[in-house]
């Protein structure tokens, strides 16, 4: 036992954690098994390999900033018919992201926008990209407080650094000039550089309405449009259709 005390001591000197916190497993593992040198080798390895990979896929889940788990593999799509299968193959497999092309998904409340973008982050997340998620109010905020919030900062420094940003809810509030003229700035600076999703319950023709000046609509609208795939997501609320009563599904309302 004091062997094994002194092989976790130095695991943990070593930064080996997972092998240090597994180290009993292991090597009951190689004795029952009657594992060679290279297969322990091997294991021990693997195991510590496996054990980093995944703990840096839930450190960048986590600082992505993601409101609530949305999966891909339970977006519907019998229910939102305007995306094809082949598109969503497409959409899932990320490559867009690394040729550095946004996607617009518009349409009214309901229709699985922001559930597909949430889901595209996530699996960015699992293939190893850095990715922020945030409302455009919430963008706005940290744009205007950047020089006098400490976290407004860290945040925006991390959305600069980030392989993909996603902006949910584009349009559902108007924005003042000087907060346009914020938002323009950091599209800008973005583009070529970052693949940006985008949320939005307005066409591009609407876009003046909430930004209230057309010169900057058309100027944001042309970086981010680019290199662009515009996804109009119309139809029935998800939500409306496939609504819960507490009532149906305890029987007191029969």
């Amino acid at each position: 036992m004091d062997k094994i005390q002194t092989l976790k001591t130095s695991a943990r000197s070593l930064g080996l954690i997972h092998t240090r916190d597994a180290l009993d497993e292991v090597i009951h593992t190689a004795e029952t098994e009657q594992h060679s040198y290279l297969d322990f080798l091997t294991y021990v390895f693997d195991g510590e390999i496996l054990y980093r990979q995944n703990k840096a896929r839930d450190k960048r889940i986590k600082e992505a900033g993601f409101p609530y788990p949305k999966y891909l593999k339970d977006f519907d799509l019998t229910f939102c018919k305007v995306i094809s299968k082949k598109q969503f193959k497409q959409l899932t497999e990320l490559t867009w992201i690394d040729g550095l092309y946004n996607l617009i998904l518009s349409g009214p409340p309901g229709v699985g926008k922001t559930h597909l973008a949430i889901g595209l982050g996530y699996q960015a997340c699992e293939d190893g990209y850095k990715v922020s998620y945030t409302t455009m109010q919430s963008l706005i905020k940290v744009l205007r407080t950047e020089e006098i919030d400490r976290h407004a900062g860290v945040k925006l420094r991390r959305i600069r650094s980030s392989n993909l940003l996603i902006i949910d809810e584009v349009g559902y509030l108007p924005i003042s000039a000087t907060e346009g003229n914020l938002f323009f700035q950091l599209i800008s600076e973005l583009q070529e550089r970052t693949s940006i999703v985008i949320t939005t319950n307005k066409g591009f023709e609407e876009w003046t309405e909430f930004l209230g000046d057309a010169a900057l609509a058309t100027a944001i609208l042309d970086r981010l449009s680019y290199q662009c795939d515009k996804i109009p997501m119309n139809g029935k609320s998800y939500r409306l259709e496939n609504r819960k009563s507490f009532l149906n599904e305890t029987g007191k309302d029969k």
